[in-house]
């Protein structure tokens, strides 16, 4: 591996992949509620059926966030991303064809929450709920931001923001392409279309350029130098993990997990929900995949301003006035509603979507180093996607229950009141090692 790429730091050329792949498998992900009611429709299907299916796909998705993690401190990231790619791209296109070629499930009689399965039911909730939903957990902010983290140190925090904003791309351009197809062909090749993207385009890049360490080549210009001056001794953290069970007993890991969790309540909701409650609204499929997409887009000024934010302020600051922003969105949504609360929402909410992964990311990186980075950011991410399983969960059958999306929007808004609190609760000052660092000898062979 060199260190340059062009004339470049090869660190700027993987963080371009790692954007790039963000892109692709967030706006995958991110499009699903294009294709809720189109499925409703051909295969006799309730909005509630479908979405216990999406919201177990995501809580599979918080399980496999523990394992990829560790497989990737184990094995390293490139062979763990570019084996997922793989999955998720197959299993992505299988779905559009489980309307003509179910598995054989001859005279299924299995009842689960009081409905029948079906071959074609059954099937989709094996490819995603299982299997996709496992190979997204290996292309996510568990995997590329701790490959990143070891990229970048002084500039973590915005790197982490860049790749971040690939999963703002992702909705702008996959959610409003994935209508389309839908609007002028079907769903089935909705999702052929998207697993293709997966498998000829995303996989071969990070194949090809996914290193996973700059190794001693790290230029000085991300280097934190030890106070001593004395090249025998590098900086560390007051609470450096050597075993993970070490993050458990210290108060950010907890205060970022929760937080996290309302992360995920918060965002997930909307990425299967938001379309749905736009149609009810009298919106177009179209035209409400748009208005997400343009929140999407919003999000990258968010997100790159949060990034130059981190740079100036202590990270937990950012992280909750993030979260306070997208509570304020939430509650004009709930207030106004209509069209024009949807257009409003997506210019709040955007300013702080996905700003969230960046600065929590950065800031376990900071107070618990690399060596096990990978599993505790797996578990992180792991409790922000248990909090979007019961999201989307509950917010079906409470929209069975109500005919009204305004009882969970609200409780979500509720819930971002207290990761405000956790996230200013974070003591930095105290446990990362940008503001407490520790001089340590370097080991010698």
């Amino acid at each position: 591996m060199t260190k340059q790429f062009g004339g470049l730091y090869y660190g700027w050329l993987v963080l371009a992949v790692s954007t790039f792949l963000i892109m692709t498998v967030f706006g995958i992900r991110q499009s699903t509620g294009v294709f809720v009611t189109p499925m409703e429709a051909d295969l006799n299907w309730t909005r509630a059926e479908i979405t216990r299916i999406l919201s177990f796909g995501i809580f599979f998705g918080a399980i496999s966030f523990v394992y990829i993690g560790a497989l990737q401190d184990k094995f390293g990231g490139r062979i763990v991303i570019t084996t997922c790619l793989l999955i998720l791209g197959l299993s992505t296109a299988a779905m559009g064809m489980i309307d003509s070629n179910p598995i054989p499930c001859q005279n299924c009689t299995l009842h689960i929450f009081n409905i029948s399965i079906t071959a074609e039911y059954l099937t989709f909730l094996i490819l995603h709920g299982f299997i996709a939903s496992f190979a997204t957990g290996g292309i996510s902010f568990v995997t590329v931001h701790t490959l990143l983290s070891k990229w970048f140190v002084k500039r973590r925090a915005m790197a982490n923001s860049i790749s971040a904003a690939g999963a703002s791309l992702g909705s702008v351009f996959f959610a409003p392409m994935s209508a389309y197809i839908v609007e002028i062909a079907d769903w089935e090749r909705g999702f052929l279309t998207l697993g293709m993207i997966s498998l000829f385009v995303a996989m071969p890049l990070s194949a090809l350029f996914m290193k996973e360490d700059p190794g001693d080549l790290l230029p000085e210009s991300e280097k934190i130098k030890s106070s001593s001056g004395n090249k025998d001794f590098e900086v560390v953290g007051p609470y450096f993990t050597k075993k993970i069970s070490e993050a458990f007993r210290t108060p950010p890991f907890w205060q970022l997990s929760i937080s996290y969790v309302v992360c995920g309540i918060t965002t997930t909701m909307m990425g299967v929900h938001f379309v749905p409650f736009a149609e009810d609204q009298g919106v177009s499929r179209v035209t409400a995949a748009t208005i997400f997409g343009f929140m999407m887009g919003v999000n990258l000024i968010g997100v790159l301003t949060a990034g130059a934010f981190a740079q100036r302020f202590q990270q937990k600051n950012v992280l909750g006035v993030v979260y306070a922003v997208r509570a304020m969105a939430y509650l004009l949504l709930i207030v106004i509603g209509g069209t024009a609360g949807l257009w409003i929402f997506a210019v709040v909410a955007g300013m702080s979507w996905l700003s969230t992964p960046a600065m929590t990311s950065s800031i376990t990186a900071d107070v618990y180093g690399l060596n096990n980075l990978g599993a505790i950011n797996g578990l992180t991410n792991g409790a922000h996607q248990v909090g979007g399983a019961a999201a989307v969960l509950i917010t079906g059958e409470l929209y069975s229950l109500t005919g009204s999306y305004t009882l969970p929007f609200a409780l979500a808004g509720i819930t971002l009141i207290v990761a405000t609190y956790f996230s200013f609760a974070v003591n930095e000052n105290k446990y990362s090692y940008k503001f407490n660092p520790i001089n340590q000898k370097l080991a010698t062979a």
